[in-house]
Parts: structure tokens; C-alpha cells; sequence
């Protein structure tokens, strides 16, 4: 045996074990620290697009005398939700692309999309929506309108202020008919 293996004792064996993982912790910290920062600009442009999707989705369902829209829905969060979880990544890319675009077009008219005049709002989004009906399921917005359309649609409002909703409707009856103005069925 050499003399440096002879001469090495357990508590020279614990301060160089301790310090070479301090300076693991510090590399680890640092990375961590920038993750964090990172995963915090993250966490803003989804909560950015959050946002913009219920404007969006409550242009395409607003708020009428007999039902709430889908901003007092609260369909963002679910939008987002799906778009992230249950989307392709493909369509998460072309989503968050689309609304970037409309960010731009919205700024280009006088400001972020929803300090835009309610004309303004209808008016975009109705152009978009020409554009989306052309492209078909390849644009950006045929996905956002069917997120917000389910969103709404299966939410506590959307169930029981927009549509019939009869929790035990009893016995089945397969063809029901419609009064003229009464809302669908849930």
C-alpha cells in the first residue's frame, strides 16, 4: 500500500465526500434556479394564453339574456387544461402559433385582444373563423372552437343554464320534440 492510502483516515474521507457535495448541491441549486425561472416564464404565457382562450371562447358563446357565457363559465382553464393534456403536440404547436398570431393582429388594430372594442373582437375573430372553415382541421382555430364548445358545453353553466337539464329524467323517450325557442337537452 502507498503512503497516501495509509494515511487516510474516515474523517479525511468525510470532509472530501462533504466537499464534493457541496459543490454538486451549488451546480444542482444553479440548475434548479434557472429550471425555475424558466418553468415561471412557462407558467406566464400558458397563464397569457389561458386568458386569451376564454376571450376567445367567449366571443364564440357570449353571455345572452337566458344564459351566462363562457367567461362566467370559466372554460380557460379547462381549454388549457385539454389542449395540454389531451392534445398532439402537433396541435399544441399550431394552437399556441395561431394565438401568437392573434396577438400580433390584435396589436396591430390597437392594442391586446381584450382591450379591443367588442366590434373589433367580433370582427376578428370572425375573420379568423372564415379562414379556419377554408382550411379546415389543419387551422389553428377549428381546434380552439371545439375546446371551447366543449369546455362550455360540459360545465355546470353550459349544463344547466344553456341547456335543459334534468338530472333523472325518468323513463326514455328517444324522440322528444322541441318547442320553438326551448333550449337542447343536456
Amino acid at each position: 500500500m502507498s503512503d497516501a492510502t495509509r494515511t487516510l483516515t474516515r474523517r479525511a474521507a468525510l470532509k472530501a465526500g462533504l466537499a464534493g457535495s457541496a459543490l454538486a448541491a451549488t451546480g444542482l441549486l444553479g440548475a434548479f434556479a434557472s429550471s425555475t425561472a424558466t418553468a415561471a416564464n412557462v407558467s406566464r404565457a400558458q397563464d397569457e394564453d389561458q386568458t386569451l382562450l376564454e376571450d376567445i371562447a367567449d366571443i364564440l358563446l357570449p353571455t345572452t339574456a337566458t344564459s351566462p357565457g363562457a367567461k362566467a363559465a370559466g372554460v380557460g382553464a379547462m381549454m388549457a387544461r385539454v389542449l395540454a393534456d389531451c392534445e398532439s403536440p402537433e396541435t399544441q404547436q399550431r394552437v399556441a402559433a395561431g394565438l401568437r398570431g392573434l396577438r400580433e393582429t390584435s396589436r396591430a388594430r390597437g392594442g391586446d385582444f381584450a382591450s379591443l372594442p367588442l366590434a373589433e373582437r367580433e370582427r376578428l375573430i370572425r375573420d379568423i373563423d372564415t379562414i379556419a372553415q377554408q382550411e379546415g382541421d389543419t387551422h389553428w382555430f377549428t381546434s380552439v372552437r371545439m375546446l371551447a364548445l366543449n369546455a362550455y358545453f360540459t360545465s355546470e353553466v353550459g349544463l344547466t343554464r344553456a341547456m335543459r337539464y334534468v338530472p333523472v329524467p325518468g323513463r326514455y323517450d328517444g324522440c322528444v320534440p322541441l318547442e320553438p325557442g326551448q333550449p337542447a337537452w343536456a
